[in-house]
């Protein structure tokens, strides 16, 4: 996140929001398969709140993602360079979609709904990473300014629509 707030760059903002939601969506689901572990509480209680965490920080996300491209397409704003982001992203979309297809594979499973939105997020984190890398390239090549707002618009629309259908 303190990549793309420095360089402007929104698809990079939007991966570390992303990275940060993903992380802590990761968290929540530790507690609430912990709590089964233990055989503590209500485990259908613990997945549905869960499953409505992980939605609503999709959502969240998406939301803001969309504003955020609104206003650099109204501004112009044109993102600047990061190696150390870069580096992130590369590393981002070679691991990130693994760590979602083994998440997803595991919420079919566990029938965890929870798990799904989890495997969804860092699976849109791979995505995100392969956005701003290539919004830089185009950015950087072409000139072409919108291209990253644009590419992280379209994100912004998958995760809506998880997080919507997580919620659902």
């Amino acid at each position: 996140m303190a990549a793309g707030a420095i360089t402007g760059s929104l698809a990079l903002l939007a991966f570390g929001l992303n990275s940060v939601i993903d992380g802590s969506a990761s968290g929540i689901l530790v507690w609430r398969f912990r709590l089964e572990l233990r055989r503590a509480g209500n485990p259908e209680h613990a997945e549905r709140l869960a499953t409505k965490a992980i939605g609503a920080a999709m959502l969240a996300a998406a939301v803001y993602v969309l504003a955020q491209a609104a206003r650099s397409l109204i501004v112009q704003a044109q993102p600047g360079h990061s190696g150390v982001g870069l580096m992130l992203l590369a590393g981002s979309v070679l691991v990130l979609p693994v760590l979602g297809y083994i998440k997803l594979r595991l919420a079919k499973r566990l029938r965890s709904r929870a798990l799904r939105g989890d495997g969804i997020l860092s699976a849109a984190g791979a995505a995100l990473a392969a956005v701003a890398l290539a919004g830089t390239a185009v950015s950087e090549s072409l000139g072409w300014w919108w291209a990253d707002p644009a590419a992280a618009s379209l994100i912004a629309l998958f995760l809506a629509q998880e997080g919507w259908h997580t919620l659902r």
